[in-house]
């Protein structure tokens, strides 16, 4: 296989699919472009990559990059090359567009729920694809960085979000807000499911727009208008997901030990997590997976739009000889053993008591390190999904 992959934004899988590529003995030509404004739309952009690929004639048999960008998809068609991406973010920035449909493409995407979503709006090319790791290249920074890491008791890496649905419900009636806030709440206490969409409907957002738009100030102004189904549901998503990361580091402040690592202000965690060490970003391949292998217990809370997969967080955390806590799923159940390889939550309480337990418990804890690294390299390898994909474009 002859593939050319492009960059247009930066990614945890700028180096690592290439590798795979080429331990699978593909020949991996790698082209950057700059970031677009606009994924859909950008001549300029567009007209650079047409007039710098039709010069190369590469012969590539498709061109790759990491998540779909619409933007590239007419480019590449005009250009009869195929185009493959596989995504880890979700969801995708956008609903279905035209450009999805072009039959020269093939989009992978890691949540089979996001894949049924788009096959109901109509699309076609689109396939699941669970994501990959690569525990080679952590084992090597591991080795490199250990001692930069003190062992720890629980630890979480990520982002609180943020969201804007605390400031949009203030601009709106008490009734409305009310109800709003009751459905946010169901969901929050909903794990394994994802009801958000059902029950927000387009009645619903005509009502926070009209309660907007009868509100005069100027916060209201803001948001009047341009508060959507879809935006709103993120909104909603992204504020429970921050509930979540903050309701399990108090709980686990609470029995052992505990380290944030974020680009969170940290003042602004601080005056909520009062028993946890809150600390700067890290680096991906340097630094993170010292974090995963010298903690006890890894936090990995979904975010919530999340609707069945296995985030690319969690399946990591298992390839740097971790332990992984993370709330059950549909693709959860299905791929990983409670107990086993992984900690699987279905409530705070159950959350709780498994830390609890397993903290108390070492010698449990390092079988499911063991048990964790090994199905990491047995069942999640870049090689087999980049294998999947061949398969795929070859079938189809």
């Amino acid at each position: 296989m002859k593939v050319l992959f492009i960059r247009l934004f930066e990614s945890y899988f700028d180096r690592t699919v290439p590798e795979g590529m080429k331990r699978l003995g593909w020949e991996v030509d790698e082209e950057e472009f700059f970031t677009p404004q606009d994924q859909t739309n950008d001549p300029r952009l567009q007209q650079l990559v047409h007039d710098r690929l039709e010069k190369m004639s590469g012969g590539w048999d498709f061109c790759f990059t990491v998540n779909f960008w619409p933007v590239l998809a007419p480019v590449l068609d005009d250009l009869g090359i195929r185009y493959v991406s596989w995504s880890y973010d979700a969801p995708l920035n956008f609903t279905g567009t035209p450009e999805m449909e072009r039959k020269n493409n093939y989009i992978f995407l890691f949540d089979r729920g996001q894949v049924r979503d788009y096959q109901k709006q109509g699309v076609s090319r689109v396939w699941h694809l669970p994501l990959a790791t690569d525990p080679e290249i952590f084992s090597g920074e591991i080795k490199k960085n250990r001692e930069k890491y003190n062992d720890c008791g629980v630890s979480f890496i990520g982002s609180f979000y943020y969201s804007p649905y605390t400031s949009v419900v203030s601009q709106i009636g008490d009734h409305l807000k009310g109800y709003l806030d009751g459905i946010l709440e169901a969901q929050r206490n909903l794990i394994g499911g994802y009801i958000l969409p059902e029950l927000i409907t387009d009645d619903i957002i005509s009502q926070v727009n009209a309660d907007l738009e009868k509100n005069n100030t100027k916060e209201a102004d803001i948001f009047a208008g341009n508060v959507t189904a879809r935006n709103l549901i993120y909104a909603m998503a992204t504020r429970i997901t921050c509930l979540d990361r903050l309701t399990l580091l108090t709980v686990a402040s609470e029995l052992t030990g505990t380290y944030v690592y974020t680009s969170n202000k940290p003042e602004e965690l601080a005056s909520v997590l009062h028993r946890v060490q809150i600390n700067g970003p890290v680096d991906y391949f340097t630094e993170m997976p010292v974090i995963f292998n010298r903690s006890r217990i890894n936090l990995c809370p979904t975010l919530r739009c999340i609707t069945t997969g296995i985030p690319l967080r969690a399946i990591d955390i298992m390839a740097c000889h971790g332990v992984v806590l993370m709330p059950l799923s549909e693709e959860n159940a299905e791929y990983m053993s409670n107990g086993t390889d992984s900690l699987l939550y279905s409530s705070y309480d159950e959350a709780y008591e498994l830390m609890k337990f397993y903290l108390a418990n070492d010698d449990l804890l390092e079988k499911i390190r063991d048990n964790a690294y090994e199905k990491a390299r047995r069942d999640f390898t870049m090689e087999e999904r980049l294998r999947n994909i061949e398969r795929t474009i070859h079938d189809n």
